[in-house]
């Protein structure tokens, strides 16, 4: 799954007002999100609605992970992918030790311990490269849950790029973006908050 735009795609967005391009977005990662934990709890008897209440934080979080895990020569199928998707998350991002410890059971009894470490390094890896970019916007960071609030951005950062790229006033483009997102009703961040971050980001690309 892939969010960037083309050239014609963002005419088009551009000359219809970004109509409903990001609400959709936040729309197709919350499903995202609740497709896996579907599948984990068909498959493994594993109830992890809980993960559900961050849904479009979690797609976007582990959706660059789903394509790391299709792209590799990993021997799974889309059930095994789910679990160790949500394994990750819930250890990197949640913390949450009783509820790894319950998907961790099923990664052994399927013997996907050593993909799920892989998979955990590169997870790492987009934490720690996400916060660096957070911080070079100069927003103050403090805990994994600020962190998790602002990424379901992940799969977007390059369609805000390429709509401010392509617009003469970057702080409209900004809070016509930050409309769209917080029409959805799917993100857990403030309009006010969000319509900052989406104009540092501009500002940034600008």
């Amino acid at each position: 799954m892939n969010f960037l735009i083309t050239e014609g795609q963002l005419k088009v967005l551009m000359n219809e007002g970004y109509k409903s391009f990001f609400a959709e977005n936040m729309r197709i990662l919350n499903a995202f999100t609740n497709n896996l934990i579907n599948k984990v709890k068909r498959k493994f008897a594993l109830n992890l609605k809980l993960l559900s209440t961050w849904g479009t934080s979690v797609g976007g979080l582990v959706l660059p992970l789903d394509e790391y895990i299709r792209t590799s020569e990993f021997k799974v199928d889309e059930n095994q992918a789910a679990l160790i998707l949500l394994g990750v998350v819930s250890i990197i991002y949640f913390d949450n030790k009783s509820l790894f410890e319950k998907i961790y059971s099923k990664i052994k009894e399927e013997g996907l311990e050593q993909i799920f470490l892989k998979v955990y390094t590169k997870g790492l890896k987009l934490r720690e490269a996400f916060l660096g970019f957070l911080n070079s916007l100069q927003l103050s960071i403090t805990s994994i849950s600020e962190l998790i609030s602002y990424s379901f951005l992940i799969p977007i950062i390059l369609d805000i790029q390429n709509l401010v790229r392509g617009s003469g006033d970057f702080e409209k483009t900004a809070e016509n973006i930050t409309e769209r997102i917080v029409a959805s009703g799917l993100v857990l961040v403030g309009s006010e908050v969000l319509s900052e971050v989406i104009k540092k980001i501009s500002k940034r690309i600008k």
